[in-house]
């Protein structure tokens, strides 16, 4: 006799199969997902912790950055569908204004960040990947705007301060994607521009090869899951960094600074450069990825985020002398 299991044990086994894939590893740092978030529907987000084994933690701050004027920056839970796939993301909100708010009132400030909280002793923070290290990202993210000068520049995740800027997924007010830029001195920029109100998923990397380090973009903003990941060029000083151990891009000891999440902590000018949109994923390597492992972490996000389920009738499970066949399993550990 044929017997179909109900449509919750079909998510559950998808769900299974979906939690049982692996990223790469090896150096891995930084693993933030928005279904690992244990919060109700558009509820605040108070803590968002690493599912990395370093377990960082990252949360709203109460004070702005002279230690005294409070500010309210919770970002809240946001389910949304992409393709007839639904998704939990972390919403953030901004309206172009400075910080501000009650940190007891929700919703009373004008822009939402989360800075890292822990790992942030000297020697051992794991996203303090500084020059003679390269690095590998992934982000999953959808911008409200980018070519807005109300908003200008964005920072939708950076580690980046008054003494060291490391590395960021930045918008620039014309829609290019940034490496750090620093008191708009130093800039490097894509030629080409992201579109607003799409799901991007944003491959970034600074590939150590002294003394010139090179920085590549690679996107898909097509909300396709069969499209390829494309190589955004970018323009400033040939695509390389000219030196990543200057006192810019080099984190000087004993003055580490933050890891920031829909913004910088960047004195004065992190203030204004928050980030209005919707991130899913973040994923950060400190070493360079395979082709192979680039198309591995590639899969698990398209897949996750951009794919169109399974109809019904594909997702049919026959059952009968104690055995379970799946017609199809999309998700796949190695692909």
């Amino acid at each position: 006799m044929k017997r179909f299991l109900s449509a919750v044990a079909i998510a559950a086994l998808f769900g299974t199969a979906e939690a049982q894939a692996q990223l790469p590893a090896g150096d891995l740092r930084l693993w933030l997902k928005a279904d690992s978030l244990q919060v109700a529907e558009d509820a605040p987000i108070t803590q968002w912790v690493d599912s990395s084994s370093y377990g960082t933690t990252f949360a709203p701050r109460t004070v702005r950055w002279d230690g005294v004027t409070p500010v309210e920056e919770h970002p809240h839970l946001q389910t949304v569908t992409v393709n007839g796939r639904t998704f939990p993301t972390v919403k953030f909100e901004r309206n172009g204004a400075l910080p501000s708010g009650d940190p007891g009132v929700d919703r009373s400030g004008n822009t939402d960040r989360l800075f890292q909280t822990s790992n942030l002793t000297p020697g051992s923070d794991p996203l303090a990947i500084v020059d003679g290290t390269s690095m590998t990202s992934f982000t999953v993210f959808k911008p409200n705007i980018t070519t807005s000068g109300a908003l200008g520049a964005q920072a939708v995740w950076a580690l980046r301060g008054n003494d060291a800027s490391l590395m960021e997924v930045g918008i620039n007010p014309v829609g290019r994607l940034n490496h750090v830029s620093y008191d708009a001195y130093v800039g490097y920029q894509t030629q080409a521009t992201i579109p607003a109100g799409k799901w991007n998923v944003l491959e970034y990397a600074l590939t150590e090869q002294a003394p010139f380090d090179p920085v590549t973009f690679r996107s898909n903003s097509t909300e396709d899951a069969s499209a390829p990941l494309t190589n955004l060029p970018v323009a400033t000083n040939g695509g390389v960094i000219a030196d990543r151990n200057d006192g810019i891009n080099e984190e000087p000891a004993g003055s580490l600074e933050p890891f920031g999440i829909g913004g910088h902590a960047q004195n004065c000018c992190g203030e204004g450069e928050t980030f209005a949109g919707n991130i899913a994923e973040i994923i950060i390597y400190a070493r360079v990825l395979t082709p192979a492992e680039k198309d591995q972490v590639y899969a698990y996000l398209s897949d996750k985020y951009l794919a169109v389920p399974e109809p019904a009738s594909a997702l049919a499970v026959l059952t009968g002398m104690g055995g379970v066949a799946l017609i199809r399993r999309r998700f796949t550990a190695g692909r």
